[in-house]
């Protein structure tokens, strides 16, 4: 895949479902005066379906393939709020076009509140959590999925812990990487 070129810089939102990349994406776009993508919902218009329809019908790796081809048109474009789904950072790839095309911020959180939060937005959802949780979330599939991730959460250039933070505090914190990556002089161009 090539590497976009002059492309203003997107932020890129990673971790695991529950971790408050989509609300935190939301603000801090808002905040900046950037567009927004959730790229869940770009991955579900694309196939005219929810991604636990697309794990069934056309199984997982299909399913990365397409987020892979999303996330590379995004990263063209750039200037960007980007929220990944928690599997985007896995592939080798993926990690490589989002450090040439912007800053990394992963929103991490504890397995028991990620598991709080997944539980009580599942009937804002109306939908199963994640294809790869199922419908609870438990915590010890969280804690192993977590530790599996590690090395591709580990890409990130800052780590924003949500535990103990309001959305406006993450915004902030979000706001205040951009800010001190460097990358922002290039918002300019």
């Amino acid at each position: 895949m090539n590497e976009p070129t002059g492309a203003k810089p997107n932020i890129y939102l990673i971790g695991l479902s529950g971790t408050g990349k989509t609300r935190s994406g939301r603000r801090v776009a808002e905040f900046l005066g950037w567009p927004f993508v959730e790229m869940d919902g770009v991955i579900e218009d694309r196939a005219g379906k929810s991604i636990p329809r697309i794990f069934v019908e056309n199984g997982e790796d299909f399913f990365r393939d397409l987020e892979s081809q999303i996330l590379a048109e995004i990263a063209a474009r750039g200037g960007r709020v980007v929220s990944t789904g928690g599997g985007v950072p896995i592939r080798v790839e993926n990690r490589k076009i989002m450090q040439a095309s912007g800053l990394i911020v992963r929103l991490s959180a504890s397995p028991e509140l990620i598991h709080q939060r997944l539980v009580s937005s599942a009937p804002q959802r109306g939908r199963a959590i994640r294809p790869l949780l199922g419908d609870d979330a438990p915590i010890e599939k969280l804690r192993n999925m977590l530790d599996e991730r590690e090395e591709a959460y580990a890409a990130a250039s800052v780590t924003i812990d949500t535990e103990r933070k309001s959305h406006d505090q993450v915004v902030e914190a979000i706001a205040e990487a951009w800010r001190s990556s460097g990358m922002a002089e290039s918002d300019n161009r």
